[in-house]
């Protein structure tokens, strides 16, 4: 009997995993997704940004929404409103390690105030009748001990799954994964875990699910502006799209940003995912210059049909990149 299918998601990833990047990796693959993170105090305080966090398509299959918070009230609320949402799930984000997160003990600072982060997940597990997972990062790199009874104080209060991000909050996003911390979590705990980090091509996917012991892989910087990488990762084939596909996407979504944002904030918002699409695929330098400037809709049909007519000469593929 063969071993099952991995599984793979889309990651909350801020200011990324909204409605329009979502759609586009669903049409190469993926279904289970993340909202980007919302702030508790975001929602209960009605941030007007909130709404389009949240905003979720009628044609989306399953999606979770990720919350983050270290205020117990406002998880409270924030755990309340949207147990009245249409979402599939809730996750808890204790693994962000951007430094304004940390500064209020949210995010991956929560493994540190671990008994805060035990009050604020009971809460949210009392509050939703949702399926309820955490996302984390590991303790130590060497030592699988102290991320494994973290994980396991998490799983006695309910969760239904975790997600190990394989790296100390510090490194961020750079060096090696640390898998055999991810397994040591998986084989100690009843409930599935979902490996993360480092995943850019199908190659990489199929090691760390091999070194981590996890059938479930959660996909995040590698499929910016690159959603063929689900393509890859679902039909165990390499999906290199040609230069009128990639333009053809790239309008898509920054029409869909456009339609979600308006067109003044989904033009701003909207430049780095274009930046996103020419890199690594051989466009001349210019093109990702001349994307820092767009702020109106003509001008990113203009800049446009400036890459349509601006195929690359030689399209280098990078599996690590793209």
């Amino acid at each position: 009997m063969s071993a099952p299918a991995l599984q793979y998601s889309l990651a909350p990833m801020a200011g990324y995993s909204d409605l329009p990047f979502r759609r586009m990796c669903r049409r190469f693959g993926l279904h289970y997704a993340h909202t980007a993170l919302i702030d508790a105090g975001a929602l209960v305080y009605a941030n007007p940004d909130a709404s389009q966090i949240l905003c979720r398509g009628e044609d989306e299959p399953y999606l979770a929404v990720q919350l983050l918070g270290s205020i117990a009230e406002d998880i409270k609320k924030a755990a309340a409103l949207l147990a009245q949402m249409h979402f599939d799930a809730i996750d808890f984000n204790m693994g962000c390690p951007v430094r304004k997160v940390l500064r209020r003990k949210a995010g991956a600072a929560m493994m540190q105030y671990q008994e805060n982060a035990l009050e604020c997940l009971k809460i949210i597990r009392d509050s939703s009748p949702r399926p309820l997972s955490v996302k984390t990062r590991i303790l130590s790199e060497s030592d699988p001990t102290p991320t494994v009874e973290f994980c396991l104080a998490l799983q006695s209060l309910g969760i239904d799954a975790i997600t190990i991000h394989g790296r100390l909050t510090e490194k961020i996003y750079s060096g090696p994964v640390a898998a055999h911390i991810i397994r040591a979590v998986s084989e100690s705990l009843r409930i599935p875990v979902c490996a993360n980090g480092g995943v850019f091509n199908a190659e990489q996917a199929l090691q760390l699910a091999k070194d981590s012991s996890c059938r479930r892989i959660m996909i995040a910087r590698g499929a910016i502006g690159n959603p063929w990488l689900f393509h890859e990762l679902t039909q165990g084939q390499p999906y290199l799209p040609k230069h009128k596909e990639v333009c053809q996407t790239m309008l898509e979504h920054l029409d869909g940003m456009r339609q979600l944002y308006g067109e003044s904030k989904g033009m701003i918002l909207g430049r780095k995912i274009v930046q996103s699409y020419l890199v690594g695929r051989g466009y001349r330098r210019n093109l990702r210059d001349l994307a820092t400037k767009i702020c109106t809709w003509q001008q990113f049909r203009e800049f446009h049909s400036l890459v349509l007519d601006s195929p690359p000469e030689k399209y280098p593929v990078d599996t690590k990149t793209h």
